[in-house]
C-alpha cells in the first residue's frame, strides 16, 4: 500500500468556466440517488430544536457497514447537541430511507419520529486504477462537485444535507472527501483491500467530525 493519505479539495462547479477540463469519471452519491435527477434547492433555514439524522443505505452490509452508519450518526448528534440542552437529535433507522420514495416519505418519517428537520448522509468509495489521474465529477444531493483525483487512489466521499421538511429545501450541505493511495496489486488482494477501505473510511469520518464540529460550534456569548 502506498503511504499517502490526505484530504481532497472539493471544487464547486461554476457555469461557463472554459478552463474546467472534461471529467475522466463521474458518479452519483447515494444521497443524490435518493432524491433522483433533481438537486435539492438551497435556502436559509435555521436548525430546528427537533432533528432526525439518518444514513442512506449502501449496498454493503454486516458489522463494518453498521459501524460506519452508527459512527456517522453519533458524529452528527455530537455536533448538533454541543452547547445546547434544548435540541433533540434522534437517529432514523435506514429502513425508512429507501431510495426513490421522495419528499413525501421523508415528511411522513419526520412525523413518525417527531422531527422538523432531517440530516441525511451517505458514504461512497471509488477506486481509480488508471495510470493517470484527472477530474472526477460527483453529483451530490445539492449539485455537482469536482475532485482532482490522482491515479491508483481510493476516494471516500461523504455527502451531507440538512432538510427543512416543511419546505423541502436544504438549509445546510457539506461534502467531505479523503483519498488514499493504493496500488492495483494491493486492491486485488481481498485482505489488503479491506484494510485500505477501513483506513480510507476512518480518515473520511475524522474529517466529517472536524467539519461538523466547526460548522455547528456553539456561538460564544459576547
Amino acid at each position: 500500500m502506498i503511504g499517502r493519505l490526505c484530504g481532497v479539495a472539493v471544487l464547486v462547479l461554476m457555469g461557463g468556466c472554459a478552463s474546467t477540463p472534461d471529467p475522466v469519471a463521474r458518479f452519483d452519491t447515494r444521497l443524490a440517488g435518493y432524491f433522483g435527477a433533481q438537486a435539492l434547492p438551497m435556502a436559509n433555514h435555521a436548525v430546528s430544536s427537533r432533528v432526525g439524522v439518518g444514513v442512506v443505505p449502501s449496498e454493503s452490509s454486516g458489522a463494518v457497514a453498521e459501524s460506519n452508519r452508527l459512527n456517522m450518526i453519533a458524529t452528527v448528534r455530537a455536533a448538533l447537541g454541543a452547547g445546547t440542552s434544548t435540541r433533540s437529535v434522534r437517529p432514523i433507522d435506514d429502513s425508512y430511507l429507501k431510495a426513490g420514495r421522495g419528499m413525501d416519505n421523508l415528511r411522513q418519517t419526520g412525523k413518525l419520529f417527531g422531527v422538523d428537520t432531517l440530516m441525511l448522509l451517505s458514504l461512497d468509495q471509488r477506486f481509480r486504477p488508471e495510470d493517470s489521474g484527472g477530474l472526477v465529477r460527483i453529483r451530490t444531493a445539492t449539485g455537482s462537485r469536482d475532485v482532482n483525483l490522482p491515479s491508483q487512489t481510493v476516494l471516500t466521499y461523504i455527502d451531507v444535507v440538512m432538510i427543512d421538511l416543511a419546505s423541502g429545501e436544504a438549509g445546510y450541505t457539506r461534502q467531505v472527501a479523503s483519498e488514499l493511495g493504493v496500488d492495483a496489486r494491493t486492491w486485488a488482494d481481498p485482505r489488503l483491500r479491506r484494510q485500505a477501505e477501513t483506513d480510507a473510511t476512518a480518515s473520511a469520518l475524522e474529517k466529517l467530525r472536524l467539519a461538523l464540529a466547526t460548522d455547528f460550534a456553539p456561538k460564544k456569548k459576547k
